[in-house]
């Protein structure tokens, strides 16, 4: 008996693979953009690499902080009456026109995160970014009409792209909690606070990653120009293996999706990564190699 697949959302059922061909020529056309080197700088910082934080969710809440006080002043202006009403009027409109304004910026920044995405989370993520483009135009109409004086159409209108809004936001918080899209990996599972042997000093070849186990966590070694950096094996972006990556230095890029990142400190260098790798202090006595992770201070 074949099982049937486990679904987080029906958008990445077979039904919906209309959207792929939607998808995959603007990511095409997108990693063209970002493969250039001015293009990787542009997305370094949409990715919120230099900062180490995502800037697609501290944008986004301007737009839908912006749209949601405009549906309420739109409420407001139909139960007033002279300045009253034409203050909620002016201050409705130039929340819609914040909205929008910033909506550019949010829209850039989910791009150039959704760009490294693919199968079904791209599916998924191509529904959120077509939601969040008619939010846009709705309102855009909406502002339009506001300004020739049609308000009854533009507060309805209005409604429309708050309902398109939300529905976008429910699919953005699919890939987030239940798709686990931009969540950083290395958060779990978490390794034991003493030193732990690992390895033999012989095993460790110079310039040659060596994988092992810290209780549950996966550790990778390299040993380079006579140091031994020591942090989680996973990229922090989609969890790609990074001992399978290129090396250069004490700079590894991993595998899946090219994110660049320094072993001395776990820093991102490029993206699409934006929180640093997890270090470990190591220590190499009597031919035998120990580490523990160094954000829990010195334990003997």
């Amino acid at each position: 008996m074949r099982q049937a697949p486990t679904l987080t959302s029906p958008l990445e059922s077979d039904d919906f693979q209309w959207l792929d061909r939607i998808a995959e020529p603007v990511q095409n056309a997108m990693l063209r953009v970002f493969g250039t080197p001015a293009g990787q700088r542009v997305k370094d910082w949409l990715n919120g690499t230099p900062i180490r934080h995502r800037v697609h969710p501290a944008l986004v809440v301007v737009p839908l902080g912006a749209w949601t006080t405009a549906t309420f002043l739109d409420a407001l202006e139909g139960l007033a009456s002279g300045t009253d009403k034409r203050a909620y009027q002016a201050s409705a409109d130039a929340a819609v026109a914040l909205g929008l304004g910033v909506a550019v910026p949010a829209a850039a920044a989910g791009i150039a995160d959704w760009v490294d995405l693919y199968e079904h989370m791209r599916r998924v993520g191509a529904a959120h970014a077509l939601l969040n483009i008619a939010a846009v135009a709705i309102y855009g109409t909406s502002l339009g009409l506001r300004l020739c004086g049609q308000r009854d159409a533009a507060k309805a209108l209005a409604v429309l792209g708050f309902g398109t809004v939300v529905l976008s936001g429910s699919i953005g918080g699919d890939m987030a909690y239940n798709l686990g899209i931009g969540v950083p990996f290395m958060l779990m599972p978490k390794p034991p606070v003493e030193w732990v042997d690992v390895l033999a000093s012989d095993d460790l070849p110079e310039g040659k990653p060596v994988v092992v186990g810290v209780g549950d966590t996966r550790v990778m070694l390299l040993r380079q120009d006579g140091q031994i950096l020591a942090v989680d094996q996973m990229c922090t972006h989609a969890g790609g293996p990074l001992p399978e990556g290129a090396f250069n230095g004490t700079q590894v890029t991993c595998p899946w999706h090219g994110s660049v990142f320094d072993l001395v400190d776990g820093r991102p260098i490029h993206g699409p990564a934006s929180a640093s790798l997890r270090t470990f202090n190591v220590r190499e006595e009597n031919g035998r190699i120990s580490v523990h992770p160094s954000y829990e201070g010195e334990r003997y």
